[in-house]
């Protein structure tokens, strides 16, 4: 067996480019994620408030961006629109340099998050297109940790530039994120399809029906609710896990990035492997089992013993491996679930609409966990699992009818 099957990796052969434009992509938004909230309130003097609702403002501004990208993928083909967002994006965050007011940072980042809404489903429609047949979860699970690792270097790379320049080193962070767009856009217009490759969905031979059809599909309305299950797991990692060992526990403040740690190298070290190991299985029974381990790794958190750091830390370590488990199931097979029951015309309007539900989840999460959380440490989890209890009913459903 070749040593890129058993790691589960795809066929890559004339693809090159999408891939560098992906790892740029990826290490110019680890250099910047990290200080997104604290570029603009130490390089700009906003303060913390400022910066938290002008973001918030920009997300809702934006929600709208994803069905939108997905009209445009279905009439423009998928290509462009990648290349699209990425100049969107260097546009903006060039932009931020010179932003000295919260309402600039309103207007820039409702833009970005434009950009963004229109690159994911746009990017997850171009691997639909260009990945070899029964191959496509292999290209999302690769995706996924090929920006694990960029995001995890450009993180490193981003606190020296900071701890070297200072006020400065944020400047430069900034500049060479915008850079990054820039390099992967002509990364992938460099980019010629091999022979056999679809090509591009051509003006005229747009779909008729649009989202009506889409709307229409019953399956797929049960797919947007699992999906929105998933995004509330998802972002427990990023809204929930910090506030809650912080705040929540009394834990000290080094627990958090150590278990952030643990999630992205297990993803680098198993996505690839985890997903060829699943995908021959049915997605909605692989994505049940995705639901069920969240839901454990949920009670793990929620049992998390108090009054001893040590004791507490093991918990919340092996609660971290469950929750990266149930993540690697469920990341590249959610896409490829998608993919898999949507027409070719229609694709980027699927994806479009399942860009649109994890934006949702996006606005909802923070305030939903963090009232949740000052009710109760162990709230949050609760109902997460109850969350993934209705997942795992849905994809029951789903499974018989496919």
């Amino acid at each position: 067996m070749a040593t890129a099957d058993l790691l589960g990796l795809p066929s890559t052969r004339g693809r090159f480019p999408l891939i560098a434009a992906q790892s740029v992509d990826a290490l110019g938004t680890g250099l910047f994620l990290p200080f997104a909230v604290v570029y603009f309130h130490a390089a700009k003097g906003l303060s913390l408030t400022a910066v938290g609702a002008a973001l918030s403002i920009a997300a809702l501004i934006a929600l709208p961006s994803g069905p939108l990208a997905g009209r445009l993928i279905d009439r423009f083909g998928p290509g462009r629109m990648v290349i699209t967002a990425n100049l969107i994006r260097a546009v903006t965050f060039t932009g931020y340099v010179f932003a000295d007011e919260a309402w600039h940072l309103v207007v820039l980042a409702a833009v970005t998050f434009w950009g963004e809404g229109m690159f994911w489903p746009s990017t997850g429609a171009l691997v639909a297109q260009v990945a070899d047949d029964g191959q496509r979860a292999r290209w999302y699970a690769m995706e996924r940790a090929l920006r694990n690792v960029g995001i995890g270097l450009g993180g490193l790379l981003g606190a020296a530039m900071v701890a070297w320049g200072g006020t400065a080193g944020y400047t430069a962070i900034v500049l060479v994120n915008a850079a990054s767009f820039v390099v992967a856009a002509v990364l992938v217009a460099s980019w010629r399809a091999p022979a056999g490759t679809p090509r591009e969905t051509e003006p005229e031979a747009a779909p008729a029906g649009g989202y009506r059809k889409v709307f229409a599909d019953r399956i797929f309305r049960g797919v947007l609710v699992t999906v929105f299950v998933f995004a509330l797991c998802d972002l427990a990692l990023t809204v929930l896990l910090s506030a809650y060992v912080l705040d929540g526990l009394k834990l000290p403040a080094w627990q958090p990035g150590v278990l952030f740690t643990v999630n992205t190298v297990l993803i680098v070290l198993a996505q690839t492997v985890v997903s060829r190991r699943v995908e021959r299985r049915s997605m909605p029974r692989t994505l049940r089992l995705s639901a069920a381990v969240w839901a454990i790794s949920f009670a793990l958190f929620a049992l998390v013993p108090t009054g001893e750091s040590t004791a507490a830390f093991l918990v919340l370590a092996l609660a971290m491996i469950v929750f990266t488990c149930a993540e690697l199931l469920q990341a590249p097979t959610s896409s490829a679930l998608t993919v898999a029951i949507a027409p070719a015309r229609l694709r980027g309007r699927y994806l479009g609409l399942e860009e649109l539900v994890w934006s949702a989840a996006r606005v909802i999460a923070p305030a939903m966990f963090t009232w949740l959380l000052s009710h109760g440490p162990a709230l949050p989890w609760l109902v997460l699992i109850g969350f993934c209890g209705v997942a795992i009913v849905v994809l029951g459903r789903l499974n018989r009818a496919l």
